[in-house]
């Protein structure tokens, strides 16, 4: 099996949530979008759009011939210059053109919220325990920036950027439809509410590198080649072979059981190292199913 590559950048048309942590009554968002969540839209859209309901099997070959990168924000339509999860002296952060910020920093910029309350329908009232607060990422940036060359105007849109990766053996469901299922489709939680609204403006464009590091296509499995000191951009399943300095965290999600409740079944926990850790050494990674890595060195 090998693989072809394709970078693509998506404009953000509405607020979006990544799932994260609760805080309190805060449902906290991540700040990228991860393979997991875009395995399931992709799911979604192209098991509608060749008029079928058997969701397992066109989530089977997703994950098996479709794979994807994390997606991060953007500065530009052409996707040159994203917001990258970094970690230095122990501290989350985000690199943009190689300029390292701060991660309160950079939250400042993108992260906004809504709040909401259930009502009591005898009472009129706030349902007691209710109220909650939700983060998103704003598809508009929120504030003016110029810092160390950075300058962003408040009000200029959010972008998406990030790459795919299919497989020469996809099955001709999969060939055929998932460059119409990426034009315009939803990813992430809060779909209902109008969240995760995506529309593609630059690509499909074939590609030999993800964010500055190489690709490696003939394979099982797309790999990755990364420099020492650098960062890995997706959850990487930790091991013993694995050298890196980071976060460390279960990466787990929710799935839609067979008869279609949303959400109602929770993946088996993954013990991964979070996107942003450092590389202690140059190796490889293999972008598995639902694009976790995991090490080859």
């Amino acid at each position: 099996m090998s693989w072809e590559a394709y970078k693509l950048t998506f404009q953000m048309q509405s607020p979006l949530h990544s799932g994260y942590i609760k805080v309190g009554n805060i449902q906290q968002t991540r700040l990228y979008v991860t393979g997991r969540m875009l395995w399931g839209a992709l799911t979604s859209r192209i098991t509608r759009l060749i008029n079928s309901t058997d969701y397992d099997q066109i989530g089977k070959s997703v994950q098996d011939y479709l794979r994807t990168s994390y997606f991060f924000p953007c500065l530009d339509r052409e996707g040159n210059r994203p917001v990258l999860p970094e970690v230095q002296d122990h501290q989350p952060g985000y690199r943009v053109e190689y300029v390292h910020f701060r991660a309160s920093k950079v939250e400042r910029w993108l992260i906004t919220s809504y709040a909401s309350t259930a009502i009591n329908k005898n009472t009129f009232a706030a349902e007691e325990g209710s109220l909650h607060e939700v983060e998103l990422i704003s598809h508009r940036f929120l504030n003016n920036v110029n810092e160390n060359g950075i300058n962003i105007s408040a009000g200029n849109p959010v972008y998406l950027t990030g790459v795919f990766f299919l497989s020469k053996d996809a099955p001709d469901n999969i060939k055929t439809r998932w460059k119409q299922a990426v034009e315009s489709f939803q990813v992430g939680g809060e779909r209902s509410y109008g969240s995760g609204r995506l529309s593609l403006i630059a690509g499909p464009n074939p590609t030999e590198e993800l964010f500055g590091c190489g690709l490696i296509l003939p394979g099982d499995a797309p790999e990755i080649s990364i420099g020492k000191n650098e960062p890995i951009l997706a959850h990487a399943i930790a091991s013993d072979k694995l050298k890196v300095r980071g976060i460390i965290e279960p990466f787990l999600g929710r799935e839609t059981s067979k008869n279609g409740q949303f959400g109602e079944n929770l993946s088996s926990a993954k013990l991964c190292w979070a996107p942003g850790a450092e590389t202690l050494k140059s190796g490889s990674f293999i972008v598995k199913e639902k694009g976790i890595w995991e090490a080859l060195m």
